[in-house]
């Protein structure tokens, strides 16, 4: 994947203005119950903005670190709860079955034909059981395909030569390849389009737009190796202490780390510690519980003292809150 150079972006304004298309999927999933959204190639977060305002748990992800930043900027001018990233579109750092809905405007088609069914491979991975997509590809109908001017990577991808898109691969598509890439899918509704006219520019610029819903079984979580575990942790942000980085954080509980048992972002295993009202160095107890982020990737491991009087799920949730309030997850209690 490579990002823009939003730099070379003369005129960021329609960038900012989310599609037509976005107003419609934020009403619908919204009426269908769903609440938690991803914005895959989210840009300057246009459409994170508005899903956001529409009150879905939403979180965007980029390439680009500037255009991540431009939308963790916005977030903070505007008050709106949504978690940024930088990453991959061909490895996503969250767990499996994350989302309830995934956004992906001009955005997924960005790669070559392998790293086009790595995409796909990770919409399925993280997009919940009867989760439901609306992707854009390019057409192998647009005239910028059928021109050859451009340099081709493979049968299907074509690289850009100018503007902000310099160096990015574009992926072109038709119906017999979108079968194949939505084949664990039911496919909803697929529209061909011409844009004949953008911003006063005439030419042959045709999309795919899908609509589909995910056909798979759910992953299954089995913590009872974790929960009821013996484990000594080093507290690194004792209760009262402020965020290395937001200064205005300050932990409520104690927060540390399992001593040798490594989590799923490579670093120590973090853990809440309940049950303790003074601030400490050091811990030993056993896991009461685990909260399983689904927007990242890796779990916290809540632990109390043996023997001391059990935890409601409620009283977890409130104790923890204080930080997962800006992450989407799950609870699994014994």
């Amino acid at each position: 994947m490579v990002p823009w150079d939003w730099n070379a972006v003369a005129d960021r304004s329609v960038w900012l203005e989310p599609c037509e298309e976005s107003y419609y999927y934020a009403r619908k999933w919204k009426k269908e119950g769903r609440r938690s959204v991803l914005d895959l190639g989210c840009g300057l977060g246009r459409h994170a903005l508005l899903f956001a305002e529409c009150g879905f748990k939403t979180t965007a992800v980029d390439i680009s670190p500037e255009a991540i930043d431009s939308v963790k900027k916005s977030c903070r001018e505007n008050g709106l709860d949504l978690l940024a990233k930088v990453a991959d579109m061909t490895s996503l750092p969250f767990a499996d079955d994350a989302f309830d809905c995934i956004f992906a405007m001009h955005s997924a088609g960005h790669c070559d034909t392998p790293g086009m069914a790595a995409v796909m491979k990770e919409i399925r991975r993280v997009l919940k059981p009867g989760g439901a997509i609306y992707l854009s590809l390019c057409s192998k109908e647009t005239w910028s395909y059928l021109c050859g001017d451009l340099p081709r990577i493979d049968e299907n991808t074509l690289i850009k030569t100018d503007g902000p898109e310099q160096g990015v691969p574009h992926f072109f598509a038709d119906s017999e390849l979108i079968k194949e890439l939505f084949r664990d899918f039911e496919l909803i509704r697929v529209r061909h389009t011409d844009d004949c006219c953008f911003n006063g520019k005439w030419g042959l610029q045709k999309h795919y737009f899908i609509e589909a819903m995910l056909n798979k079984e759910p992953a299954r979580q089995d913590y009872s190796g974790i929960i009821g575990r013996k484990v000594s942790c080093t507290v690194d942000r004792p209760l009262g202490s402020a965020h290395p980085r937001a200064k205005s954080l300050v932990y409520p509980i104690n927060y540390g780390y399992v001593d040798g048992v490594l989590g799923g972002d490579g670093a120590e295993q973090d853990v809440y510690i309940l049950g303790i009202n003074e601030p400490l160095e050091r811990f030993e107890g056993k896991v009461i519980a685990v909260y399983h982020r689904l927007n990242d990737n890796e779990d916290k491991w809540v632990v109390a003292p043996e023997g001391s009087e059990p935890f409601s799920e409620q009283e977890i949730l409130s104790a923890i809150d204080f930080q997962e309030k800006f992450f989407d997850g799950l609870l699994y209690i014994r």
